[in-house]
């Protein structure tokens, strides 16, 4: 687990983004992690999952950008090749954390042992005159607004696991040279259980807005096709033949 520390415009009035970092950071992750308001925008590119916080244990929604790990099959060439990017990575190498200050505010984190940042090279965090830069400000603006999604995602994973709405599954991948390989740790809808939901359920979850997003949490899963296209085209004497979605037999969501 990382540590953070308060940025300072005094204390790292010199620091420096290194170039073509924050695209090799992207590059890198196989698994990013979005908030419930992401969850329309991401579905149109990425298929959408929960997955468990390996620090705390606590549900996250993902999405998957490749079947490799440490790959992102969105980042081409250095740039990113997506409709949506999500929130995660816009803010990078900047986090939330909790004011060392003020026990009830936050504030903006950094790693500083992070090989992202720089003393001599690279574009500048603070200006001159201690002012952020333009993508510091915005990756404030963002991580501000996450205090509030992250509580909403709070809400909704919960609401959705009360409901027994959270299936665990494996995705099973046939190569061309007839190797198989298993992707555990994925959990879905469980499309049954949410069809057999009753009217009042099915209401609460439509006046809270969350049915919207349940539903394109289905829909996103036939981004997997786009995945294995991308897969394909990228690792041609490595191609995928088959890809299945299987209930996970040895593990339960919970």
């Amino acid at each position: 687990m990382i540590t953070l520390v308060e940025l300072s415009n005094a204390v790292h009035k010199d620091l420096k983004l290194k170039e073509n970092s924050l695209s090799e950071f992207a590059a890198s992750q196989q698994i990013m992690r979005i908030r419930v308001p992401e969850v329309g925008k991401s579905a149109t590119n990425f298929p959408l999952f929960f997955s468990r916080n390996q620090h705390d244990g606590s549900w996250v929604l993902s999405a998957l950008s490749s079947f490799e790990p440490q790959q992102n099959l969105f980042v081409e060439n250095g740039r990113w090749n997506a409709i949506y990017q999500p929130t995660s990575l816009q803010t990078f190498p900047f986090f939330l954390m909790q004011s060392p200050k003020h026990e009830k505010s936050y504030t903006i984190g950094i790693n500083e042992s992070s090989n992202v940042f720089s003393k001599d090279a690279g574009e500048a965090v603070f200006d001159d005159a201690g002012r952020p830069s333009q993508y510091l400000s915005k990756a404030k603006s963002l991580l501000e607004a996450d205090i509030k999604n992250d509580l909403e995602t709070y809400r909704f994973v919960s609401q959705v696991e009360a409901l027994g709405l959270i299936k665990a599954i494996d995705l099973q991948l046939v190569f061309e040279d007839g190797r198989t390989q298993n992707i555990a740790g994925l959990c879905t809808i469980d499309e049954d259980k949410m069809q057999s939901l009753s009217n009042e359920q099915m209401i609460t979850l439509n006046k809270s807005g969350y049915l919207v997003a349940l539903h394109a949490m289905l829909l996103s899963i036939y981004q997997l096709n786009l995945l294995l296209r991308k897969h394909n085209e990228c690792h041609t004497h490595d191609k995928i033949t088959q890809l299945k979605i299987e209930v996970a037999k040895d593990r339960v969501a919970s």
